[in-house]
């Protein structure tokens, strides 16, 4: 009985290990597309062109394209 205890333990961790990446997955994509309508209605381009943007400031900055929405995120808050 302690041994299906202890299985069923992992499958509970290992499930629960999978929402919380889900969950993470989730807000950076979230944050993403926040980061593009922002520069969307800013720059008045297209939603592929503002996700090249960000894709183009991650990548010159050696950055993850999640940081630097989060980045143009704050930036935004900052300046209304």
């Amino acid at each position: 009985i302690i041994d299906v205890a202890i299985a069923r333990f992992r499958e509970f961790q290992a499930l629960k290990d999978e929402l919380d990446a889900t969950r993470n997955q989730l807000a950076e994509r979230k944050a993403v597309e926040k980061a593009k309508g922002l520069l969307m209605k800013h720059k008045k381009i297209t939603e592929d062109e503002a996700y090249q943007s960000i894709r183009k400031m991650a990548m010159d900055k050696n950055k993850r394209i999640t940081d630097v929405a989060d980045g143009i995120i704050s930036a935004f808050e900052l300046i209304q």
